[in-house]
């Protein structure tokens, strides 16, 4: 009788009618299976059920519930020795290397490669370099001697080098020299 008002609670469209959670519904029909039951007569043989039987949860889903399990088996064209998968790529391998041509394609890598390599190499320098001026930087007083170093030095070469015309010409044709050095141009 219960079970019926929780199912009509349940069924009705109305929102203003309250539901009934889950577990009061299992309840419910727990306690109907348990009284709708006749006592066990003397002469029967099985056992009366119980009420942690009768409450046993059920599996959610079968998908959940059980897991099959397939095992592998060797196609037609494998072997089942050990160690086949090494053939393969063995043989894999072979045919790679004697269908392409090596030198071919080290010409078409080699400008990405060595930029690679140019680019590694280039950072490990940066942080080479970055590394001892961190050094530097912890030795006391380093860092401003040689900010005045710099300062003196530069002061010392604008007045050698670049206040008198003269100087500034064969500064700017050193320099441009070793531009075009640099760039393996010819100067003219």
């Amino acid at each position: 009788m219960q079970s019926l008002q929780v199912l009509r609670q349940m069924t009705s469209d109305s929102p203003s009618e309250s539901k009934a959670p889950q577990n009061a519904i299992t309840a419910a029909d727990s306690e109907e299976k348990s009284t709708d039951k006749p006592a066990t007569e003397l002469g029967s043989s099985e056992p009366p059920e119980t009420e942690a039987t009768a409450q046993a949860p059920e599996p959610l889903s079968p998908s959940i519930a059980e897991r099959v399990s397939v095992p592998a088996t060797p196609s037609a064209g494998e072997s089942t020795d050990e160690g086949g998968e090494w053939d393969l790529l063995s043989s894999k391998l072979r045919q790679w290397w004697t269908e392409n041509d090596l030198a071919d394609q080290w010409q078409r890598l080699r400008q990405p490669l060595m930029l690679i390599a140019g680019l590694i190499v280039f950072i490990l320098a940066l942080r080479i370099y970055g590394g001892i001026l961190d050094a530097i930087a912890t030795v006391p007083l380093a860092p401003r001697l040689f900010e005045l170093v710099g300062v003196v030095y530069a002061t010392w070469f604008a007045t050698t080098q670049l206040v008198r015309s003269e100087e500034r010409r064969k500064f700017s044709a050193r320099f441009s020299d070793l531009l075009s050095s640099i760039r393996g141009r010819q100067s003219t």
